[in-house]
């Protein structure tokens, strides 16, 4: 047998047992056969040699070898002490870190293929080399490194010494399920308990006694309304709601009196829409804080504000650096685009009252204005000069120049008269517009027809309807259409009122066909449906109401004839119907967007259409495209009242509003369908008056030239050149 061999009193570890360098094991098997060759045949030795070889056996086999350094060996401790830092960022450098004295670890490993072909066919441990670029080494493998690393592959276990038949648990509560033993559970622990089945029998006497009660129902959630709100996880986040602006000088007790209307702001701030108000209340002054009122509409308000908090719809709007000017279209300047009207040429004054319509005669020679006065007068253009003065027995309400005859259509008394001024015997003017001898041409030869036998009144006998009795028509209905003669012993007919036509209320607005045979007739307040729109035929002395009943029961508010088509334009409160007269039929509808539409105007090409609305809007539609405006213009501060298209060659477009201004827009349409029209606004006029909340109330253009006719509530007419 092998001698005994014996601790120290160190237990087989010297005096400096912390500073050990690791060394790779032996294998455990070859180490018990150098130890049966080593006793086989061979001297014992003696005790002192034995002890220590002990020692050092006992060293060798913990794997620790006394060096007398305080740290780990140079050897196998890392030279690189750079941490986890990628060595990537050392590829285009000559070292790839710095040791533990701040030196650098120079870059020595070959990584040439050719080098580590001949590394193999040199070096006899080539194939058991592995390199450590980190630390610029190379290190040989042990035979005990390739046992484990052979175990691995065969997916062994590393060590020899593991026991697979025990499985301990250190601390794992959650894993005490699984057994720890691979011995079979006892068949006893699959036999139902006596003490469970007594527990069990306990419990149930329990219930049944009532003792033992379920457990009562959780209490129901109640949502807390005014708890911080809790972050939801999905969605997007949620928009704060807009802050109310702060309260200014308006809303003080005691405010600065530049703060405090007066009757005309108050009398504005009244006729505001609500919703375009500025300020919810009237300011007010009081002396003491102790004397203001309760707000009377303090609980509509805040209503209000928590339907805003609650309905109105929020967006993120994310701000953009954009300089602002390069998002406005780049319009001509509007040096470029004269001739239009800039100052007051001829003022027209005489009348006492509002001037409540105005037309200008196709050639542009006269001008005739109507006015709450009760008068009808009829100006030179060029020169401002009174011609006619024409009294009624009541305020004359709208007027129309024939366009082929020198004759007008008046509404007043409420009726329609066909007036013959006599002009046509006057003496031509001294000073003439220059461009008219066209027109004064075409307008001799429509005056080759004398204008008294146009006017001259035809007895028609009525046929009567199959169904109908033979009796003369009577009611508003029947009234609106019979054509009478102005007798003459009358003082209409000293005047030149040569037929006549009573009408179902007052007539606002006189439109005369191109042709000069039809005109139309709008009467918004008429009794009759039927009678708010009436065409009259001149030549057959035939009226005819084209609408019995309009859908959705509104008010014909104007009309226009189409200027090559046979179509008619009706504009209602909030909409434009086109008719075709030849097939009695609608063709289409536009749909304006507007509250209540006031007046109507057709492009001389026919293809576009514009009304002035009361609530300040002047919209744009094109015939060829959709029912809904192709623009929607806003330039003034009250209602539009009228807006109008030049009738010849010029570009312009003229819009009156009840702000005692005048807008006059370019208004440029291309023959090309792919090009929108160009719509520039180039001048604002400004010298009329605002009387009893009414500004400029009707506006005509001159025929020929880019003159623009204006009639004021102030009682005066202007041409503007």
């Amino acid at each position: 047998m092998p001698p005994r061999l014996k601790r120290t009193a160190g237990g087989g570890r010297s005096s400096s047992a912390s500073s050990r360098v690791k060394k790779p094991r032996r294998d455990a098997g070859a180490s018990t056969e150098a130890l049966e060759a080593a006793t086989e045949g061979k001297e014992l030795k003696t005790g002192e040699e034995l002890e220590a070889e002990d020692e050092d056996t006992e060293d060798e086999s913990n794997g620790l070898v006394d060096d007398g350094s305080s740290d780990d060996s140079e050897d196998d401790a890392p030279r690189n002490r750079i941490g986890n830092v990628p060595l990537e960022w050392y590829k285009d450098e000559d070292h790839v870190g710095y040791d533990i004295a701040g030196e650098k670890v120079m870059r020595t490993l070959k990584t040439s293929e050719i080098d580590a072909l001949l590394e193999s066919k040199d070096n006899p441990d080539a194939w058991r080399t592995i390199k450590d670029h980190k630390n610029q080494r190379e290190v040989v493998l042990t035979d005990t490194d390739l046992e484990i690393i052979r175990r691995i592959r065969q997916r062994m276990y590393p060590s020899l010494a593991t026991d697979t038949t025990e499985m301990v648990e250190f601390d794992n509560p959650e894993a005490r399920i699984h057994p720890e033993k691979k011995a079979h559970p006892p068949k006893a622990r699959f036999l139902p308990s006596k003490w469970e089945a007594m527990k069990v029998k306990r419990l149930v006497a329990l219930l049944r006694e009532g003792k033992i009660r379920p457990p009562k129902p959780p209490p129901p959630e109640v949502w807390d309304l005014w708890a911080d709100e809790v972050a939801r996880k999905k969605g997007p986040p949620p928009l704060p709601a807009p802050k109310l602006a702060l309260p200014g000088h308006a809303e003080s007790y005691n405010p600065p009196s530049e703060y405090l209307f007066n009757e005309d702001e108050k009398k504005e701030w009244e006729d505001t829409f609500e919703e375009e108000r500025t300020l919810t209340h009237v300011p007010q002054k009081f002396d003491a804080l102790r004397r203001v009122p309760a707000f009377k509409d303090f609980i509509v308000e805040r209503f209000k504000r928590c339907l805003d908090l609650y309905l109105v719809p929020r967006a993120l709007k994310q701000r953009m650096n954009v300089d602002p000017e390069s998002l406005l279209p780049k319009l001509p300047s509007p040096k470029d685009l004269r001739p239009f009207p800039t100052h007051i040429a001829v003022a027209y004054e005489g009348h006492s009252g509002m001037v409540r319509a105005i037309a200008v005669e196709a050639s542009g020679r006269y001008l005739a204005t109507a006015s709450s006065d009760e008068t009808l007068r009829i100006w030179e253009v060029a020169t401002g000069r009174p011609v006619r003065c024409l009294k009624f027995s009541s305020a004359v309400t709208a007027v129309a120049w024939n366009p082929q005859h020198l004759f007008l259509a008046v509404a007043a008394e409420e009726s329609v008269f066909f007036l013959d001024p006599g002009l046509q015997q006057l003496p031509p003017a001294e000073a003439e517009p220059e461009g008219d001898q066209e027109n004064r041409e075409e307008a001799s030869n429509a005056d080759a027809v004398p204008v008294s036998s146009i006017l001259e009144f035809k007895e028609t006998v009525v046929k009567p309807v199959e169904g109908e009795e033979d009796e003369e028509p009577t009611g508003a209905k029947a009234r609106a259409v019979r054509w009478r003669r102005v007798e003459p012993d009358t003082p209409q007919h000293a005047m030149g009122c040569r037929l006549s036509i009573a009408t179902d209320g007052d007539v606002q607005y006189l439109v005369w066909h191109h042709k000069g045979n039809y005109c139309a007739a709008v009467s918004p307040k008429a009794k009759a449906t039927s009678n708010q729109c009436i065409i009259h035929a001149l030549t057959q002395q035939k009226s005819m109401r084209p609408f019995a009943r309009l859908r959705g029961g509104q008010q014909v508010q104007s009309c226009a004839f189409h200027p090559s088509k046979p179509h008619f334009m009706v504009a209602t409160m909030r909409s434009v119907r086109i008719y075709d007269l030849q097939k009695q039929a609608q063709i289409k509808q536009l749909i304006s967007g507007a509250k209540w539409i006031s007046s109507i105007t057709v492009h001389p090409s026919g293809d576009h259409v514009v009304v002035g609305s009361y609530d300040r809007r002047v919209v744009w539609w094109d015939l060829d495209f959709a029912s809904k405006p192709y623009k929607t213009l806003q330039y003034h501060d009250k209602a539009v009242r009228c807006a109008t298209f030049h009738p010849g060659k010029f570009p312009l477009l003229a819009a009156c509003s009840d702000d005692a201004t005048v807008s006059i827009l370019h208004a440029k349409v291309f023959s090309d369908l792919m090009q929108s029209p160009m719509i520039v606004p180039v001048k604002r006029l400004r010298d009329h008056m605002v009387n009893q909340g009414f500004g400029v109330l009707s506006c005509a253009w001159h025929p020929v030239q880019p003159w623009l006719f204006t009639a004021g509530a102030d009682g005066r007419a202007f041409l503007w050149a």
